[in-house]
């Protein structure tokens, strides 16, 4: 019999800033910890431009360790179940890595030498949408707005928003992870290819 799919719990102050975050389980064990699996770049291109990587605006109640959920306009987290690092940092991680094997080069605002561009990224969402009720399976939902900056003086700004629906097999995390990994590949590797486009 599955347990059902709400359970109410005490609110902290932290919580009631997140707009209320509940926690909601499909059936997964207690304190598991999950990661993204991206698909890889597969070819390592001679670098050409250089994109320095500026502030990344994540989503605050998607940004911990949490696994978000939305459900009717509310926030919830996947109980028993945890990413393997915050969100916002493993998000980070893959973004570099998404950006290895093409002509582009990601460099931290500290290192040396003049970049070409400035790409700032404002993930606006990161979650997975119970919008056929709380027992269906969640659509994963990722939104990212980016925007180029050239690096000059009064440079032109070229704006751009990249959204993936990938929608779990189940209603069950080890579904649900797998659904978050495509939607992620799926922004960056669309992202990696619009930043390649202006790189002329």
């Amino acid at each position: 019999m599955r347990t059902s799919l709400f359970r109410v719990v005490a609110l902290t102050a932290a919580a009631v800033a997140l707009s209320g975050c509940v926690t909601l389980f499909p059936e997964a064990d207690p304190a598991r910890l999950y990661r993204f699996e991206i698909s890889a770049p597969s070819e390592v291109a001679a670098k050409s431009v250089d994109v320095t990587r500026g502030p990344i605006n994540f989503n605050h109640a998607a940004a911990s360790d949490g696994l978000l959920t939305v459900s009717n306009g509310e926030l919830a987290y996947i109980d028993g179940a945890r990413w393997a690092a915050p969100a916002e940092q493993m998000f980070e991680e893959e973004l570099i890595r998404a950006f290895q094997a093409g002509p582009i080069r990601l460099v931290g605002p500290g290192e040396m030498g003049r970049s070409d561009w400035i790409l700032r990224l404002d993930v606006q969402r990161f979650e997975a949408d119970y919008r056929n009720g709380p027992e269906g399976a969640p659509t994963v939902v990722i939104e990212i707005k980016a925007a180029m900056r050239r690096n000059v003086r009064d440079g032109e700004t070229i704006e751009q928003v990249f959204k993936a629906e990938v929608r779990a097999a189940d209603n069950r995390v080890s579904a649900i992870v797998p659904a978050y990994s495509q939607a992620l590949t799926r922004t960056l590797t669309d992202l990696n290819s619009w930043a390649v486009s202006l790189k002329g």
